[in-house]
């Protein structure tokens, strides 16, 4: 976790950006956003496990996982934890992908240290705790090494060229073999569930999403505490379009994937780049997403990682503001997207031309405030308030109530309409405000159901007044 004085030179780096007032909002901001300090993870129980394995053994032969791991002078710790992390899945028709573009092999070294290989093969059935299984077992080796595990493969290529984050995965994912392919940080680890929980999902889904995500969480540097859950959304194609919330883990299909690549010029955010190009290219987006709610990854967190310290990779929130440029480029809108306070999240500005640059946006509606909290604004199917309490200036959770996002409802009493909705708002709308007491949220959700059915999006912009 952060230390005190890491705290203090975001602070300081943040004050000589944004000023004073911005500043404190944020620091204030930035504590709601965490999750709730007495969060555990749950690993799974032993008879879980050994559930998922009989489950896995049924339908393993239906999905096969690429792991790409890209490497370049890994620390040997968290080398080892991560391939552990791997080895130890419940989940058995996978391949790993380590594509290294460190100056030696020593990587090679720690392959075999950790599984305990033995000519070639890593014996079935091997313990996989670390304590039981380093042991120095030596295999000559070439520049490529294949290992075999429980028909699982492991596979090292030794790059003669470091040409950055997004080449290097480029060789890992040209060589994938697997349905779906993911990239796995040589320094994060996996759940040993989390394999088995994105094949159940892909099962129950009959196999239709070209993108699948799941949630996620922090770890310290040794590997034992986590913390800060991100429970994320569905796909909102509006809140991608703002941050990358989906982030890891995540699998895209191999054929999408080998088709579009990581782009080298969006180093530092060639995985956001990958994700807006992958969702611009399916015909259903929504449809064809699939999120698993259930940590299955641990972003590991040390001084030099970017869970770490957000500032230590400026530049790749740079990278993330020209992906977002670059999608609604293709998309044909004349829009100028910028960094907002927080670093990672962008805005849309549509010059005041929305509805015709966005025709699939039938309404915009903003928050409504009572004592400097709202009450009221986006709402879910049911009437309830998403944001309700939160005060004003201020996103919470993830930030998310400081983005623009599309959501199920919004309270009409704050918000700007498609003209082409005009006759329909007059219609369901005027007559019944101007009876006493009008039920302001009885008539929201009965207009937002038909703007919805008509096929529009309702969009929630926290910054938007009603004119």
């Amino acid at each position: 976790m952060a230390s005190a004085g890491d705290l203090y030179g975001k602070a300081n780096r943040y004050l000589k950006r944004n000023g004073i007032e911005k500043t404190a909002m944020a620091v204030a901001d930035t504590a709601l956003s965490k999750a709730p300090k007495n969060f555990k993870y749950q690993l799974a129980t032993t008879e879980e496990l050994k559930a998922q394995r009989a489950w896995s053994k049924r339908f393993s032969s239906s999905i096969k996982f690429t792991l790409v791991v890209p490497t370049y002078e890994t620390d040997s710790l968290y080398f080892d934890e991560m391939l552990a992390s791997v080895l130890g899945q419940t989940y058995n028709n996978w391949e790993m992908i380590i594509v290294d573009g460190s100056r030696t092999m020593r990587i090679v070294d720690e392959i075999e240290r950790i599984a305990g290989v033995i000519d070639g093969n890593i014996p079935a059935g091997k313990s996989l705790s670390l304590e039981e299984i380093r042991k120095n077992y030596r295999l000559s080796v070439d520049m490529d090494v294949t290992y075999n595990y429980e028909g699982c493969v492991i596979k090292y290529v030794h790059l003669t060229t470091n040409g950055g984050i997004s080449a290097n995965c480029n060789q890992g994912i040209d060589l994938a073999t697997g349905d779906y392919v993911g990239i796995l940080d040589h320094d994060d680890l996996l759940t040993p569930d989390a394999l088995y929980y994105m094949s159940k999902a892909l099962v129950s889904n009959e196999y239709k999403a070209k993108l699948i995500y799941s949630d996620e969480d922090k770890t310290d540097a040794k590997g034992k505490t986590f913390y800060e859950p991100n429970r994320k959304a569905n796909l909102n194609m509006d809140m991608i379009l703002t941050n990358n919330y989906i982030c890891h883990l995540t699998f895209l299909e191999r054929k999408l994937i080998q088709e579009l690549r990581f782009r080298s010029e969006y180093d530092g955010a060639q995985d956001y780049d990958l994700y807006l190009r992958a969702l611009r290219a399916m015909e259903d987006p929504e449809g064809q997403t699939l999120h698993v709610p259930k940590i299955l990854y641990h972003w590991r967190c040390h001084a030099l990682s970017t869970a770490g310290n957000t500032d230590a990779k400026e530049y790749a929130y740079e990278a993330g503001r020209r992906a977002v440029d670059d999608y609604c480029k293709e998309m044909g809108w004349a829009v100028t997207v910028s960094h907002t306070a927080h670093l990672g999240f962008y805005h849309i500005e549509y010059k005041n031309l929305l509805f015709s640059t966005r025709p699939d946006i039938g309404m915009l509606c903003g928050p409504i405030y009572k004592f400097g909290k709202i009450s009221g604004g986006a709402m879910r199917e049911d009437g309830s308030v998403v944001y309700r309490g939160l005060a004003k200036g201020m996103g919470g959770y993830m930030h998310r109530g400081s983005l623009v996002q599309q959501v199920e409802a919004a309270d009409i009493r704050n918000m700007r309409i498609n003209p082409v909705l005009e006759n329909l708002y007059d219609d369901m709308v005027e007559s019944k405000l101007a009876k006493n007491a009008p039920d302001y949220v009885g008539i929201s959700l009965a207009f937002c159901k038909r703007v919805r059915e008509l096929g529009y999006r309702i969009i929630y912009d926290p910054d938007h007044k009603k004119e």
